[in-house]
This record gives structure tokens, C-alpha cells and sequence, in this order.
């Protein structure tokens, strides 16, 4: 009875470890007590591995606000990438649902052009109401994702404790990967130390790309932020550190 007894919490602490919540949306009590109005800036850092004097340096400035249209409550986010490289530089303006986080339009203006998307509970389509739109006419049918372009603010919105996973489908809008579900977990926990000399708690959040790529974030225990994010992309690794000063960019 004893062996039985033994091998039954075996099997249930196994079937546990195994388990994955899989994300289309967000929980709304998660985006209510976390999500705040923020303006917040990362310093974006790239190595190449086999020209380590050679560097490339980006700051982005993301912002998030409520919104309220039409009776509905709105959340936007706004994004400024600066680069030293013009063709680098980007403006990304995105709206989602207060309620769950599902995507419901997607601007972003680069150096080739403009793209602009409208969102619905079974497809993605390229916006007419924008002018010069380069994926005017672009269609996609599929099942609810989340926008992978706003990864920084989805993940502190996860359910986070140690050990759990994540199968979130997450989509680029216009990308030429369709949405799908990439597996994320929480790996451990790690204090980070602020220029302050203060100790913040952080949980671990891996994804694994392959079998030689990876990121991991780190997201504040308490204030739920993404403080850092260590990413071995193959050919080089890419670093995304929030400043503790926002730098007045026009």
C-alpha cells in the first residue's frame, strides 16, 4: 500500500510538472492589477560572437495609456525605436482590449513603408483606412493570438509562479510565420541590484527558439515589469535593459 501510495504522488507531481496553460488571451483581474499607465525606456544591445568589437546600440521608448472609445475601454501602447541607423528606426502604435489583451489594431512605420493592421475574434486584415498601406488587401483566418510585438507588457501579466509553463499563441502582425504557440517557463527566481543599491526579486521566464537559441526575461516580482532580457540568438546575443531615467527624446 505503501509503494502505491508512493508512486501516486509520483505520477501526480509528474502530471503537474507537465502541465501548460495555453494562452489566447489574458485574465482580466491579471491586466487590471498590473497594468499600469508607464512611459518606460530599454537600452537594446547587440553582439555579434565572432566580431565582439563590433556592437549595435538602440534605445526604445514604450508607453502604455487607457483608453476609453465607444463605450469600451482601450489600452494603448506606442513605441519609438531609436537607432543610429535610420533603417533600424521604428514607430509601432498598437491598441488592444482592457478586458483580455486581444490585439484590435496594429500601426508601425519604418524606413520601407507603412503597415497597418485591423484585428477580429477569427482574422487579421490589412487596414484601407490608412493611406499608403503596404498590406492593404492582406487577410489571415485563425484562431485568437496575442500581438508579439508587445511581449514586454504581456509576459508580467502571466500568472507567474515557480515552475509554470506557457504556450502562448503569439503572432507578428504581417509576419510570414502564421500565429502559433510558443512554449515559455519559469525556470527560477534571481535578485537584480538597482544603481540605488536596492535588491529586486525577479522570476526567470525562458523561452527556447531551438537547440541553440534562447531568452530569458526577468520580470519584477512585485512591480511586475521586464527589468532584463538575455537573449543567445546563434550568431550573436542581444541584451534589453530598462534605464532607471527616461531620456527626453523627441
Amino acid at each position: 500500500m505503501k509503494n502505491l501510495f508512493t508512486l501516486s504522488m509520483v505520477l501526480i507531481a509528474v502530471c503537474c510538472a507537465a502541465q501548460v496553460d495555453t494562452v489566447y488571451h489574458l485574465d482580466s483581474r491579471q491586466i487590471k492589477k498590473y497594468l499600469k499607465p508607464s512611459s518606460n525606456q530599454y537600452l537594446v544591445f547587440i553582439q555579434m560572437k565572432n566580431t565582439p568589437q563590433k556592437t549595435m546600440t538602440y534605445i526604445w521608448s514604450r508607453d502604455v495609456r487607457m483608453k476609453r472609445k465607444n463605450n469600451t475601454e482601450l489600452i494603448e501602447i506606442e513605441q519609438k525605436w531609436y537607432a543610429s541607423d535610420t533603417t533600424q528606426a521604428r514607430y509601432l502604435y498598437s491598441q488592444m482590449d482592457a478586458q483580455d489583451f486581444s490585439p484590435l489594431y496594429h500601426y508601425s512605420k519604418m524606413t520601407r513603408g507603412v503597415e497597418a493592421y485591423d484585428f477580429y475574434k477569427d482574422k487579421v486584415v490589412g487596414s484601407d483606412s490608412v493611406a499608403n498601406n503596404a498590406k492593404k488587401g492582406f487577410e489571415l483566418q485563425s484562431k485568437p493570438f496575442l500581438n508579439w510585438e508587445l511581449d514586454m507588457e504581456t509576459f508580467p501579466l502571466l500568472d507567474l509562479k515557480a515552475g509554470k509553463r506557457f504556450a502562448i499563441n503569439f503572432y507578428h502582425p504581417g509576419g510570414r510565420t502564421e500565429p502559433k504557440l510558443y512554449e515559455y517557463q519559469v525556470i527560477g527566481e534571481e535578485n537584480i541590484h538597482t544603481i540605488e543599491g536596492a535588491v529586486v526579486p525577479c522570476w526567470k521566464l525562458k523561452i527556447d527558439y531551438n537547440e541553440k537559441s534562447w531568452a530569458v526575461f526577468y520580470i519584477s516580482k512585485k512591480g511586475r515589469e521586464v527589468l532584463k532580457m538575455e537573449e543567445d540568438f546563434g550568431m550573436g546575443v542581444r541584451y534589453k535593459v530598462k534605464l532607471s531615467n527616461s531620456i527626453p527624446i523627441r
